[in-house]
């Protein structure tokens, strides 16, 4: 998480202490992991066991700059995304800061839609699992 801090909009470590959220991650969420000797390269991190609601929440997508630009984020995200609806989910809410045009891309290639507006200075985005 430290590696790729900088790398989300506004920064990881000016919204959470990254020790405890990637403890929290790793108690509590489903991690999609990509790897390449020893290192890991890629994550999707979400919240996918809220049965009463039946959605799910990715809490996090990111990989290191020497993997940007390969796929391995939409491969990740594929796969959370086939997870969620194997978990039972009907819906995947994330959110993404207003001003981040390209991560808004990303999420809007892979069905996303943007669905209001999240916590200051972010926009909530969803995706249907029940349409696909």
């Amino acid at each position: 998480m430290r590696e790729c801090d900088t790398r989300f909009s506004p920064s990881l470590s000016g919204r959470v202490d990254i020790t405890d959220y990637s403890q929290k991650l790793a108690s509590f969420a489903e991690r999609i992991e990509a790897w390449q000797e020893g290192r890991l390269v890629g994550l999707v991190a979400a919240y996918l066991t809220n049965q009463e609601t039946r959605r799910g929440f990715v809490s996090s997508v990111s990989v290191t700059s020497d993997f940007e630009g390969a796929g391995l984020a939409s491969q990740l995200i594929q796969k959370c995304i086939r997870i969620a609806r194997e978990s039972g989910c009907e819906k995947l809410d994330l959110e993404v800061g207003a001003g981040d045009d390209r991560t808004q891309h990303f999420y809007l290639k892979h069905g996303f839609a943007l669905s209001g507006k999240g916590r200051s200075g972010f926009l909530r985005m969803e995706l249907n699992l029940t349409d696909q």
